[in-house]
């Protein structure tokens, strides 16, 4: 699992493209809310910094209720304790 903030946003970005296509095959009747919402989750790992981590863990939380399969994005308080320990 990612120790340090590009580590956690590289791993991030790839499980995303990864359960994009899970998504587009389970929900092909939502194609542009599914391309949407991982689109938004990139979009804002891409410009992730520590003290943006929070909002990025708001949004991934609130996209999960529409797609529950999205919570495997969610890092654990452990994780989240050390990219804030990171600095990066």
């Amino acid at each position: 699992m990612p120790t340090t903030l590009r580590e956690f946003k590289a791993w991030s970005i790839a499980r995303a493209i990864e359960l994009k296509k899970q998504l587009l095959e389970k929900y092909p009747e939502k194609r542009e809310r599914v391309e949407y919402i991982i689109d938004l989750l990139i979009n804002k790992l891409r410009n992730l910094r520590v003290f943006t981590l929070t909002d990025y863990l708001a949004v991934l939380y609130d996209a999960s209720k529409e797609f529950p399969e999205l919570e495997a994005l969610m890092p654990s308080s452990k994780i989240v304790e050390e990219l804030l320990k990171s600095g990066d």
